[in-house]
């Protein structure tokens, strides 16, 4: 899976798109839902002098050209927070870049299978598999992460960290959504910047919102291993809604990783 997780910024524009569409909750109190993290950061460490910036381009650029980075397993979870009511989705699975992929999930509580390889395409329906026809998912892990680079030069690093036992270098940084929205790049975004001017309860919205995003990079290998996003958004008249984005990427270049042959996929397609 080259990404995936695109799908923060997704679910992110869907929420906002949810919260000023009509849709009604029940109301409750005008307060933070709970969140479990401490937005205060560390002071940062002694050496590694380069900025979140540097370490999330050099990141980004290995990903794509390293040949020790061309494969691996990811895991991750996202979950979704609107007053009491919890929705959790987890994927799971490993990917060969340019080559393909495989999705384990169970999205709202639902089993979900996804496959490619080259450029065949399946989705496995209960007991049966079938042939994606609609346009293929966009399944890259790091794509959308570009649009994180003009905001890291402020990004605060953390203490030193470990992820499956790999030394990490730590960046997390904090915004407001209407600054994410001013500068990101991404589509998906498009419908909204368009609104904007017409809209005060959605500039309200994305003023009072926060977006906490956390990158764990190999001190060594320079490789993404870990990565959390945290958006809060307020209920007008209701209370808050949050989301937590977390996946690890990990075994780069694990032997093991293979994608089944299609054949044994095939023989159990129904059309």
């Amino acid at each position: 899976m080259r990404k995936q997780t695109k799908i923060f910024a997704l679910l992110a524009s869907v929420c906002v798109a949810a919260l000023l569409g009509g849709c009604t909750y029940e109301s409750g109190p005008k307060a933070f839902a709970s969140t479990n993290f401490d937005t205060t950061p560390a002071a940062p460490p002694e050496g590694l002098n380069e900025s979140g910036a540097e370490w999330l381009k050099t990141a980004l650029e290995k990903a794509k050209t390293d040949p020790d980075a061309q494969k691996y397993w990811y895991k991750g979870h996202v979950k979704n927070n609107i007053l009491a009511r919890q929705v959790n989705s987890m994927f799971n699975g490993a990917v060969i870049n340019d080559k393909g992929y495989n999705v384990d999930a169970r999205i709202a509580a639902q089993p979900y299978q996804y496959y490619r390889i080259d450029d065949k395409h399946y989705i496995r329906a209960k007991e049966y598999w079938v042939t994606a026809r609609d346009e293929p998912l966009a399944f890259d892990v790091l794509a959308g992460f570009e649009d994180w680079l003009p905001f890291m030069d402020k990004a605060v690093q953390l203490p030193d960290d470990k992820v499956y036992g790999t030394e990490t270098a730590t960046f997390q940084l904090k915004m407001t959504g209407a600054e994410w929205l001013a500068k990101s790049q991404s589509p998906l975004f498009e419908p909204l910047k368009k609104q904007l001017g017409d809209r005060p309860d959605l500039n309200y919205i994305l003023n009072e919102s926060t977006i906490k995003t956390t990158f764990w990079i190999g001190k060594e290998d320079r490789l993404i291993h870990q990565y959390e996003t945290w958006i809060i958004l307020p209920l007008p008249e209701a209370g808050t809604m949050d989301q937590q984005v977390f996946f690890q990427l990990y075994k780069y270049n694990d032997p093991g990783i293979h994608i089944k042959d299609p054949s044994e996929v095939e023989r159990y397609l129904l059309y």
